[in-house]
């Protein structure tokens, strides 16, 4: 079981990885984490490796990822392509008609400056984003009223949300979860680090 910051360095180390194709050093988590000791990033890198979640390695890393996540690396060429056979009304019928297209997952999803993330919990199930989903997020620093983000709030935990600007210079990070109540912090409390471009699942 991770601490909250263990989780918070583990989701910094995917997230580099799949925007640049190469695990961070040390002090590349610690900048983008907010912490000031190359050594309390080591400490927590130990135990991510002692949990399985990385390898030990030697070098200027000292970890590296496990080939199950390298795997999934969305940057790498997903070659699988799947033949297009036609439309499908949700509502009225339609005719499904076949063809010689072809459709690369992939390339709905990669982009330049965009990575995956895997869903945890279930505060975006009303819009059917589910526990276990993936997200696909586009690296960005600033968002509209209403859109999906990648939200650093005070330094210390990542969250997916919808976000809102108040009038009196808050911002909101709205769930989409009827059970689950909006949070509010000072505007220099939450950073947009990008946006929801794309979902996928595996049934």
């Amino acid at each position: 079981m991770l601490t909250r910051r263990q989780q918070q360095i583990m989701d910094i180390i995917q997230s580099l990885y799949a925007r640049n194709g190469y695990t961070p050093t040390l002090d590349e988590i610690a900048s983008a984490v907010g912490i000031s000791t190359r050594s309390t990033v080591h400490q927590h890198v130990q135990a991510l490796i002692r949990e399985g979640r990385l390898h030990a390695t030697p070098g200027k890393r000292a970890y590296r990822m496990p080939e199950t996540a390298v795997a999934r690396h969305p940057q790498m060429p997903l070659r699988l392509g799947l033949p297009l056979a036609g439309r499908i009304a949700a509502g009225k019928p339609i005719e499904a008609i076949s063809g010689k297209d072809e459709i690369n997952p992939g390339d709905l999803f990669r982009g330049n400056g965009r990575y995956v993330l895997e869903v945890r919990g279930e505060s975006m199930i009303d819009i059917g984003i589910m526990d276990g989903d993936f997200v696909v997020i586009q690296q960005q620093e600033d968002a509209c009223d209403g859109d999906i983000v990648v939200a650093l709030v005070e330094r210390e935990e990542v969250t997916l949300k919808r976000i809102y600007r108040l009038a009196d210079g808050r911002i909101e990070l709205r769930p989409e979860n009827r059970t689950l109540q909006p949070m509010v912090y000072p505007t220099e409390s939450v950073q947009v680090q990008g946006k929801m471009v794309g979902l996928f699942r595996s049934y």
